[in-house]
């Protein structure tokens, strides 16, 4: 009925590195335990990728108390887990996934026929344990769930379930998405030379559209957080932009795109210590920089630290905008909210991704 604690962790490496070869998740969103008792799990580390994990990173946990033992912390959500284990005894696999269209209908905070959906909360948050609670009991017969503005939480009796009920719940929501989800977006068009943005916080400077990418730039309309790991990694919003690397580099900044600010006069004002002292002030940096923009004709242009920021930088924009298509129901989260996260996020889990 249980893994044994050397197979659960060998398990959980395994399925790590198989939802990054799925794109169900990327670097360390989402969360994966096994259970090898009645009162303990093995669960992935907080703030780590998965494909630099070993079996000695991953931690045990209790049922009862979330407790654990080691100096390496849990995964945030260890309490999501405990809770779906202290429901189902039959459960023995979880993964918590950010995954792509699932991700884009949970943004709507609205139950679907196959996947309930659990009440929106601060990721890691004991709200939101008890929201995802509340909703596993509700529906007994149910083991796939959406979480509002977060992902879904998949549980199995072993591993190879649990990944037959993530494919399966990503197909309907993919199902979902292009049936109400019109693209008919013009294609990118317009030439974007990315040697022209010079940020020395974020040099690394990737290209990206798609057609839920340009439809949001054909909109016009800044694009808010539907899910809250936009919020994290990209900012609050996305503005839409001219064609025009200078005010691309700008928005990154944070600085007016006013055309008189052009010139010495747009290299005065107090934003522009995010990008002289490195990047490195997050209370800054959650009210004024962001990661990405949108550029009529051209799609997103993301910045990040590193080659791989970037490439996850892009990977969430895309997602964040098929939500932002996809919701009829369901506004962007709330200011205070989306600058919160981003704040966390850049004061705690960049930093343990940089360790």
């Amino acid at each position: 009925m249980y893994y044994s604690e050397t197979e659960a962790r060998n398990l959980v490496i395994e399925a790590g590195l198989r939802l990054l070869e799925n794109k169900l998740i990327a670097r360390t969103w989402g969360n994966i335990s096994a259970r090898i008792s009645k009162n303990e799990f093995i669960i992935t580390p907080s703030g780590r990728a998965y494909d630099r994990l070993t079996p000695s990173d991953l931690v045990k946990v209790k049922v009862s108390d979330c407790s654990y033992t080691g100096n390496i912390k849990p995964s945030s959500e260890k309490g999501v887990h405990a809770a779906a284990y202290a429901l189902r005894q039959n459960v023995g696999f979880i993964i918590h996934t950010h995954q792509y269209y699932a991700s884009a209908v949970a943004a709507e905070c609205r139950t679907i026929r196959t996947a309930p959906c659990a009440a929106y909360a601060l990721p890691g948050t004991t709200k939101l344990k008890k929201a995802v609670a509340e909703v596993i009991k509700s529906n007994p017969y149910q083991n796939k769930f959406l979480m509002a503005r977060h992902g879904t939480l998949i549980l199995g009796s072993d591993m190879e379930e649990a990944f037959e009920r993530a494919d399966a719940l990503e197909e309907r929501c993919k199902s979902l998405v292009e049936a109400r989800v019109n693209l008919n977006a013009a294609e990118a068009q317009s030439a974007f030379d990315t040697s022209k943005v010079n940020i020395k916080a974020l040099p690394f400077v990737k290209v990206v559209s798609d057609p839920y990418i340009m439809k949001c730039c054909e909109k016009g309309s800044t694009v808010g957080s539907y899910i809250d790991d936009f919020a994290q990694i990209v900012g609050p919003d996305m503005q839409v932009v001219e064609c025009d690397e200078w005010a691309v580099e700008r928005t990154l900044l944070g600085y007016s795109t006013n055309p008189r600010a052009r010139g010495l006069a747009g290299k005065l004002p107090m934003t522009g210590a995010l990008d002289r002292m490195g990047g490195q002030q997050p209370a800054l940096n959650s009210a004024i920089g962001r990661n990405a923009v949108l550029v009529k004709g051209v799609g997103a242009v993301c910045a990040g630290k590193t080659a791989s920021d970037a490439e996850a930088i892009a990977m969430i924009v895309s997602k964040n905008c098929a939500a932002a298509c996809y919701a009829k129901y369901a506004r962007p989260l709330g200011n205070i909210d989306a600058r919160l996260q981003r704040y966390i996020y850049l004061t705690k889990y960049s930093r343990q991704m940089d360790a």
